[in-house]
């Protein structure tokens, strides 16, 4: 990582401040380690003076499904309570150290994260219920924490069958986060992370239903480069680069006014920000358009990224045949500043994102990748504002470059010590 080290960067490190405004930045930590973003960041590096709240990710949950992976998780005698690795133990017993450069952090875990077990069989009864909150509680206070964050992103769905669930997941959640707020004290927070696809308020989650139990949402609104979608989170859509099939008509904008037609109020709403990039799924894979008759058999996009492409990107260390998932470190590491100059940086202007273009052997741009910068962050900022949203949520710290992004959203915010 890139982040500068504690205690050479910090000399004001006891001077006393207050946040000047009441905007939320939301960072979450990869400490545990997430399947998506690599190996868990070092916390002694952690620069949080731009933020409101720290979401200590991940733990997770002793869970029976079949195919748990982790064996650590499959201990029956810990059924349904919360499981932290040794490295998660370590960090947070030194979150007082952490608070030290802002006394007015609010820190939580999350538990939970794409591909996590063990949240539809917890949530499953009134007895398993008392057990994971019984057990978020222990670590609440054994280690000093604000509160619990549960980032059981697509119940009902199970990540596209990735996880266990049941129909049931819908009113088992709602279940769940109202007896955890009655079991936590009043001043612990409890928050959710949820996806952006739009039948996750229709369907998934009754987000009305449980927003009385929460203090705040934060909205998963990237990771949108699937399908025939070009973008990872453009806050609108781009005519320059369409997306085909209407199913992957995502957008920012699109998912916050889902959520509010749900019945949310803008407040509750912390806008997802993601602090990386993603290769388009429709430059190495067909695209396909599931709202038409024999939809496999007829793609609408076609790849466009060949073999020299591939492999271009299997050199600077991305495998695209298994994920595409670019840190913005690494964007500007490896690609902005390849000293090959084989991309070059553009910007959608509608799509108020930027994107690199990669040349092909016949001279043309390919969409290579589309990500977020600071002017893109402080549009985001200013989107937010505009909306009346309680701020910003991004994913995650280990990926910012010199926290560039982090300090550009707490500028745009007007998050700021005195």
């Amino acid at each position: 990582m890139k982040l500068m080290p504690v205690l050479a960067a910090l000399p004001l490190l006891c001077a006393p401040y207050v946040f000047a405004a009441d905007m939320m930045s939301v960072g979450y930590f990869n400490g545990g380690g997430d399947v998506t973003a690599g190996p868990g960041g070092d916390i002694d590096k952690l620069d949080v003076r731009q933020i409101t709240h720290l979401n200590y990710s991940f733990g997770l949950i002793y869970n029976n499904e079949a195919g748990e992976t982790n064996e650590a998780l499959k201990d029956a005698s810990k059924l349904h309570q919360i499981w932290l690795s040794p490295k998660v133990i370590a960090d947070l017993k030194k979150i007082p150290e952490l608070r030290k450069q802002n006394p007015n952090l609010k820190v939580l875990l999350s538990v939970g994260g794409w591909g996590a077990r063990g949240f539809s069989g917890a949530a499953d009864g009134k007895e398993s219920r008392e057990i994971f909150i019984r057990s978020a509680g222990d670590i609440v206070k054994t280690y000093g924490l604000d509160g619990i964050d549960l980032d059981w992103e697509y119940p009902v769905n199970g990540a596209w069958g990735l996880v266990d669930k049941k129909p049931e997941d819908k009113d088992n959640f709602t279940a769940l986060l109202k007896e955890m707020r009655e079991a936590l004290p009043k001043e612990k927070l409890v928050t959710v992370a949820l996806g952006a696809n739009a039948e996750s308020p229709k369907s998934w989650v009754d987000v009305k239903a449980i927003a009385p139990y929460l203090n705040y949402i934060n909205l998963m609104t990237y990771d949108m480069a699937y399908g025939t979608q070009y973008f990872n989170s453009n806050l609108y859509d781009s005519k320059q680069w369409p997306t085909v099939a209407q199913a992957d008509k995502y957008s920012a904008d699109f998912v916050v006014n889902n959520y509010l037609a749900a019945g949310l109020k803008p407040q509750q709403l912390n806008l997802g920000i993601g602090f990386y990039g993603r290769v388009p799924k429709r430059a190495t894979e067909p695209g396909i358009d599931w709202n038409k008759p024999d939809a496999q058999k007829n793609p609408v996009t076609q790849p466009y990224f060949g073999p020299t492409e591939i492999a271009l990107f299997k050199s600077l260390g991305f495998d695209l045949s298994k994920d595409t998932y670019v840190k913005y470190n690494d964007i500007v590491g490896k690609l902005i500043n390849d000293p090959q100059k084989r991309f070059t940086e553009q910007w959608d202007n509608e799509a108020k994102v930027p994107w690199l273009a990669l040349k092909s052997a016949d001279g043309k741009n390919l969409f290579a990748l589309s990500y977020e910068n600071p002017r893109s962050v402080d549009l985001k900022a200013q989107y937010i504002k505009e909306k009346g949203l309680g701020g910003a949520m991004f994913w995650e710290y280990g990926a910012d470059d010199n926290n560039q992004l982090a300090k550009q959203l707490a500028t745009s915010l007007g998050i700021k010590h005195k």
